[in-house]
């Protein structure tokens, strides 16, 4: 009986050791969490995918911002310290700028985008246009909208059709709603009142 009462104390103390040792080298192992978020970012799918989806921005239920696309991925990047939402803006798109659809101060369209959700900056690219309540229309390759800014910008060739002709540069600085600009290296013909282009 004596012998019995040894071997299953024996194990019970193997046991005991074994647990001690498996909580001791767990605490040498913990991660932080910010660790294992950008593990676990690497490793996760888009949170939502939406077809023919609208974005609108409103501040005391005024429309300030619309954002229409044919595809827009929302995925969480960062970590659980930092976090940033993006959405990536695919199969083209329309932003309003100042208002929605029916009503507002700047028209931008473009290919592809991305939005961050928190600071409303969405960088455009790929057969990029923006035109104002002027008619001026802007076209690039490559385009900056910040909402926090209030303005848009790009370093990238632009080429811009007024009503008094084409301008051309390798650049762009202006408010958001393209009613004044600054073209950076600009070039191209204009029409001065009473003459015409030959």
């Amino acid at each position: 009986m004596l012998e019995q009462k040894t071997k299953t104390r024996r194990p019970a103390k193997h046991s005991f050791r074994t647990i001690g040792w498996s909580i001791f080298l767990l605490g040498a192992c913990s991660n932080s969490d910010a660790e294992v978020s950008d593990v676990q970012a690497e490793e996760t799918s888009p949170i939502q995918t939406v077809f023919n989806g609208t974005f609108r921005y409103s501040e005391l239920g005024v429309i300030k911002y619309e954002l229409e696309a044919n595809e827009m991925r929302r995925e969480e990047r960062g970590n659980a310290e930092v976090s940033e939402d993006i959405v990536e803006v695919r199969g083209g798109f329309e932003l309003f700028i100042g208002g929605d659809s029916s009503k507002h101060d700047a028209h931008m369209t473009a290919d592809w985008a991305t939005l961050d959700e928190k600071s409303l900056r969405l960088v455009a690219k790929h057969a990029v246009t923006l035109e104002n309540a002027e008619g001026d229309v802007l076209e690039t390759e490559y385009l900056v909208w910040s909402e926090d800014s209030d303005r848009v910008w790009t370093n990238r060739p632009v080429t811009i059709y007024t009503s008094n002709g084409v301008i051309y540069g390798e650049g762009l600085d202006s408010d958001a709603r393209f009613e004044t600009y600054r073209i950076i290296k600009p070039r191209g013909e204009m029409v001065l009142e009473g003459t015409e282009l030959h």
